[in-house]
């Protein structure tokens, strides 16, 4: 399931696959920064780009060396793109993306684009919104 430990799974799954086995998806349950990250696979694997938050942490850049901490190890680099705070509430089934990260600064399209991430990720009962307005 998810929650807990934030990168175990997502460890484990990637070890038989390589970028493909990397879940575009790793998110907390509560409201919490989250970064999104272009991976980069060895040896022409190509790029994926994902989201990521971990319960706990304070600012995107732990964010980002918690998501990488996990798959440095296998041959895989990033480059955040751009982040902001999601608000993921599994109960009433909403997950909210908005504002943006004084570390890496503003990205226009980046809560756009990481809705449709999670939407495309998620089940459709869930409502995934964005927006570009606080912080």
């Amino acid at each position: 399931g998810r929650g807990g430990d934030g990168g175990g799974a997502g460890a484990r799954a990637v070890a038989g696959g390589g970028l493909a086995g990397v879940p575009e998806v790793d998110i907390a349950e509560g409201t919490w920064k989250y970064v999104q990250i272009r991976l980069r696979g060895g040896a022409g694997a190509g790029e994926k780009t994902v989201v990521r938050n971990t319960a706990g942490l304070p600012y995107h850049p732990d964010m980002y060396d918690h998501a990488m901490h996990a798959l440095r190890p296998l041959g895989i680099s990033g480059e955040v793109v751009g982040g902001g705070r999601i608000a993921y509430n599994p109960g009433a089934r909403t997950v909210e993306v908005y504002g943006y990260s004084k570390s890496f600064g503003r990205a226009v399209g980046c809560n756009e684009r990481s809705a449709e991430i999670i939407r495309r990720n998620f089940p459709d009962d869930h409502k995934v919104t964005w927006s570009d307005d606080g912080y």
